[in-house]
């Protein structure tokens, strides 16, 4: 089981690692319709006063949990893609299937 730690503090840039590092896929992050810059906080886009934490995530974690997660907790619209991030991951599919796209 991984750990995907996410506070408001974290960078999408740092977010994106973790989700490489741990599945081999990637994680888009999104500022309204638009892709978030690296650098922007998770603060700066967050609609929510959660404070964040650590997010457990196995291999075997739906990618709509994970997008719901992002949603509930931070207001963030979030989307799973594969390794080279040309395909988006169907929400029914592991991370590690995401990964293998």
């Amino acid at each position: 089981m991984a750990t995907i730690r996410v506070t408001k503090a974290s960078s999408v840039k740092s977010i994106k690692r973790q989700f490489s590092d741990e599945f081999n896929c990637n994680i888009r992050i999104y500022k309204g319709n638009k892709f978030a810059d690296e650098k922007t906080k998770i603060s700066e886009l967050s609609k929510t006063d959660s404070a964040g934490g650590e997010l457990d995530l196995g291999a075997r974690s739906r990618v709509a949990n994970v997008e719901r997660y992002f949603m509930e907790e931070f207001g963030i619209k979030v989307q799973i893609s594969n390794a080279d991030d040309t395909k988006l991951a169907d929400n029914s599919m592991t991370l590690t299937q995401a990964g293998k796209l």
